[in-house]
C-alpha cells in the first residue's frame, strides 16, 4: 500500500521504503492528547480526546495490517543477512529504506 510503504522489485534486489506520514499523524494525535490531558487551559477541549483516541487506534491497526507482509519480508532478509538499511523512520527526505539483495533461491 503506497500510503505506508513503497516496494520496488528488480531481478537483483527488492527496495522497500517506509513512508513516514502515518507516523506523523500518530505523533500529532498523541501530542494533542497529551496537551489536552496535561494543560489546564485546554480542559475545554477534553471531548476532542474521544475523537483522537480512535484515530490513533486506526492508524496503529492500519500500519499493522497493511505492513504485515512487507515486515515479514524485511525480517526474513535481516535473518538471512541480505539487507542493507538506511534512512530514518521519521524523515521525509531520507525515509527508512531496506534494500534486500536477492539470492539464487529467491
Amino acid at each position: 500500500m503506497d500510503l505506508f510503504y513503497q516496494r520496488t522489485e528488480t531481478n537483483e534486489k527488492v527496495v522497500v521504503i517506509f513512508r513516514p506520514y502515518s507516523m506523523y499523524v500518530l505523533l500529532v494525535v498523541l501530542l494533542a492528547l497529551m496537551a489536552i490531558t496535561f494543560v489546564p487551559a485546554l480542559v475545554a477541549y477534553e471531548a476532542l480526546g474521544n475523537v483522537l483516541i480512535p484515530i490513533a487506534a486506526v492508524v496503529v491497526i492500519a500500519r499493522i495490517v497493511f505492513m504485515y507482509k512487507v515486515n515479514q519480508e524485511v525480517q526474513n532478509a535481516i535473518r538471512s543477512d541480505s539487507v542493507t538499511i538506511s534512512g530514518s523512520k521519521l524523515s521525509a527526505k531520507n525515509p527508512l529504506t531496506f534494500v534486500i539483495t536477492k539470492t539464487a533461491g529467491q
